[in-house]
Formats: structure tokens, sequence, C-alpha cells
């Protein structure tokens, strides 16, 4: 689910500048992109990759690819956007189940491979880092979805600024970056 994560925090980092002094933050976000981008490319094309293994881990790798591209035109889409569309919300929740998926198919696969570390070492530990990561990242949405769904049934019973109160008042006075929903 990082493939979900990473334009998932520019969309909320970009809300930290100012409207009209973000093209800084904007071309950061877009090396940052390419730097995400070329592990997975050198990994692709390492002799050793193409060799046999047991999973589909070099299918897991070129999914990967394909997601991350996506990811990257997400977080650059939120980068330039203010106000993102509706449209374009929906379509990256659903991006998102897609990266659970893949996160979630991608843990099954690498950790059921421990023989592939010897045929395909990078390509194994690249995958097992990714699925750490996607690991990681989804329970953190785990924990947040709660907070979400309550904020959305209930309005400012999470957080009221106004008022301040609420369950997470305490924590975000506090550090603010904490609160996001």
């Amino acid at each position: 689910m990082w493939f979900y994560f990473f334009p998932h925090c520019i969309y909320h980092l970009t809300k930290w500048f100012p409207q009209n002094n973000r093209i800084k933050f904007r071309v950061v976000v877009f090396l940052l992109s390419v730097a995400l981008l070329v592990p997975e490319f050198i990994v692709l094309s390492l002799p050793t990759t193409s060799r046999a293994c047991d999973q589909p881990l070099l299918n897991i790798l070129v999914a990967g690819i394909v997601f991350l591209f996506m990811s990257v035109g997400f977080a650059i889409i939120f980068s330039l956007m203010d106000p993102v569309p509706r449209i374009v919300k929906i379509l990256f929740h659903l991006f998102g189940v897609g990266s659970l998926i893949l996160g979630l198919m991608s843990a099954f696969y690498t950790f059921e491979a421990p023989a592939c570390s010897d045929s395909t070492t990078e390509l194994y530990y690249w995958c097992y880092v990714t699925s750490v990561l996607a690991l990681i990242t989804t329970g953190y949405f785990l924990l947040t979805v709660p907070f979400w769904l309550a904020n959305k049934t209930k309005p400012n019973l999470v957080l009221d600024w106004r008022r301040r109160s609420g369950i997470c008042y305490e924590p975000v006075v506090y550090c603010s970056c904490v609160w996001h929903v």
C-alpha cells in the first residue's frame, strides 16, 4: 500500500505551503518520484532477475513499476491541483484498493519464496523491502480509517478546533502534524 501512501503524503504536505509558492515543492516531488523509479528499473535490468523462481516475483516487480508510475502521476496531480476534483479522488481511492491487493499479494508471495534469495537475490530482497513497506503502510491506514469514518459519520467528533474538543484534540494541540483526516 505504499504506492497509495506516497501520493497521500504529497497531498497533505502540499497543503502546508502557500498556494502561490509551491514551485520548489513540486520540483522536490518530481525528483523524489524519479528517485523512487530508478531502483525498480535497476533491479529489472539485472541479468539475475530473469532467472527461475518458484514464486512470481518478476510479475510483482513489473506490477509494482506500473503502480509506481500511477502513484507518481497521482502525486504530481495532487501537487498541482487545488482543489482536487471529486473524480480524481474517487480514482485515487480505487487505486488504493488495488495497491492494497498488490501489497498483500507481494507480501504473501515474497514470504513464501525464501529459496528465491539464492537464485534471484536482488529481486527477492527488493520484493521483500516493498512487502514490508506495504504491510507498514497498511497498518497505518488501518489505524487512521476508524478516525476518518468517525469524522465522516459525525463531524467534529474526532476534532473540533472551534470548541477545542474531540477525541484527538489533545495530541493535535501538541503535534499538529498528527491530524490530517
